[in-house]
């Protein structure tokens, strides 16, 4: 059973990658759209909630908790949110 600073630290640890890939795109210049970044949230939410309804143990090099997917489901609604407010002004 997992603990809740094992769950929030996997839950900053998700929510910082994301972060950073965001601005390692800004400076190459990239920009995903609004429906690209409800997709990768709505994908992260789903591995969340299958990783908490599942029984089985899940193993490997790849696996994350659903804090993990949470945290990047919540950096991807702030980013999703702060691009509608920048590109919403007519920046």
């Amino acid at each position: 059973m997992r603990n809740k600073t094992s769950d929030e630290k996997d839950y900053r640890a998700g929510f910082s990658r994301v972060m950073w890939f965001a601005e390692q795109a800004k400076r190459q210049g990239w920009k995903l759209s609004d429906r690209q970044l409800v997709h990768e949230i709505m994908q992260r939410e789903r591995a969340a909630r299958i990783r908490d309804k599942s029984t089985l143990p899940i193993v490997g090099r790849d696996v994350r908790s659903a804090a993990w997917n949470r945290g990047q489901a919540d950096a991807l609604r702030a980013l999703l949110r702060a691009q509608r407010e920048h590109y919403g002004k007519g920046l």
